[in-house]
């Protein structure tokens, strides 16, 4: 047996994922864009089925259109999630930190001692991604607070005087030059309004379940969302460091992670049928034919006019339109499809 000592040291495991998922890739990168659409499209649409408690009654396999079309928006809503932590980092390093000038001047700043050089860097850090991220994230949620009717003029503006305020603390800090300055501004400008958005999509996508917490509670999660996004934002912005791939790795985990507990991709599902207009919306009235009303249907909510009214659609596909009278209600009511007239959707519900 070999002992511990002699044994060759383990290899970092960042170092690992990239090389097997590089390799995983380019391996079978054919495969993948051939099946993932496809099974990513039918995933989505189990995990609906599965929180519903029903299956159609065909085989959704024979719609391939259906499935890439779920595929294509379930991409598209984690995809803006992703790529707005993606971009503000790829911005300021790619358009900034590293141009010759730039770097030129950050490395002359730099000590020649370790533990100084350590400390110079992480001042840049808190300097150009950090204190930015956070900054602009606290003063758009305090002007939210104040006056939320405001908030389009300040998602636009506030980004520019945080763009100001630490372009000069960058410049003065590290010796950068004036024209710096302009560089800046104009890089962390756009950078900070992706950062807006993410931010605005995130504490869109938790409000439902920020709202069914205490007082107490909600103030600390409110507070929190900010400087956490700054927090993330900024490892993946530190990871364009290591270049393309390292960035894209930490990226796509941070994302799908933030996606996850910020409610995009929780409530996945439920947005890609609603988006295909297959259910998950609410109606406002259901015409159904006399003849499916030919005996006392009370129990089922269908009024003497043979109509729903205000309920919700779970599923519209199919042999069969599957209702449930109150999103409180565990039951549901299928009808089969010959006997539905016309569906009027609510225009300002389920949104």
């Amino acid at each position: 047996m070999q002992k511990w000592k002699d044994r060759p040291p383990s290899r970092d495991p960042f170092d690992a994922a990239f090389e097997a998922s590089d390799a995983i890739i380019g391996k079978h990168a054919s495969l993948i864009a051939k099946a993932a659409p496809p099974l990513v499209g039918f995933g989505i649409f189990l995990l609906y089925f599965y929180r519903n408690r029903f299956y159609p009654s065909f085989d959704l396999f024979q719609f391939s259109s259906l499935l890439l079309a779920a595929a294509v928006i379930g991409f598209v809503i984690v995809g803006v999630v992703v790529l707005a932590m993606f971009v503000p980092g790829a911005m300021l390093f790619r358009s900034f930190l590293n141009t010759t000038a730039v770097k030129e001047r950050v490395q002359e700043a730099m000590p020649s001692a370790d533990d100084k050089r350590d400390s110079v860097f992480w001042q840049m850090v808190g300097l150009v991604y950090f204190g930015p991220f956070c900054f602009c994230a606290l003063g758009l949620l305090i002007a939210a607070l104040v006056d939320a009717s405001n908030l389009l003029w300040t998602a636009l503006l506030w980004p520019a005087v945080t763009a100001v305020l630490f372009g000069t603390l960058v410049t003065w800090r590290f010796n950068l030059g004036r024209n710096s300055i302009y560089e800046f501004t104009w890089v962390a400008y756009l950078s900070q309004l992706a950062f807006v958005v993410l931010l605005l999509l995130v504490l869109q996508n938790s409000a439902p379940v920020i709202g069914k917490l205490g007082p107490s509670l909600q103030n600390i999660v409110i507070w929190t969302i900010p400087v956490l996004m700054a927090a993330l934002v900024t490892l993946c912005s530190m990871a364009h460091f290591g270049g393309w791939k390292v960035a894209i790795h930490f990226t796509l985990f941070f994302g799908l992670l933030v996606a996850g507990f910020s409610g995009a991709l929780t409530t996945l599902p439920e947005k890609t049928v609603k988006s295909l207009g297959l259910g998950a919306y609410e109606a406002e009235i259901i015409m159904l034919d006399p003849a499916f009303c030919n005996r006392d249907l009370s129990e089922l909510g269908i009024a003497e006019d043979c109509t729903l009214r205000n309920v919700h659609v779970v599923w519209s596909f199919g042999d069969a339109i599957l209702l449930r009278p109150s999103l409180d209600e565990a039951r549901h009511v299928e009808i089969p499809t010959e006997f539905v007239r016309s569906i009027v959707q609510s225009a300002g519900r389920g949104k």
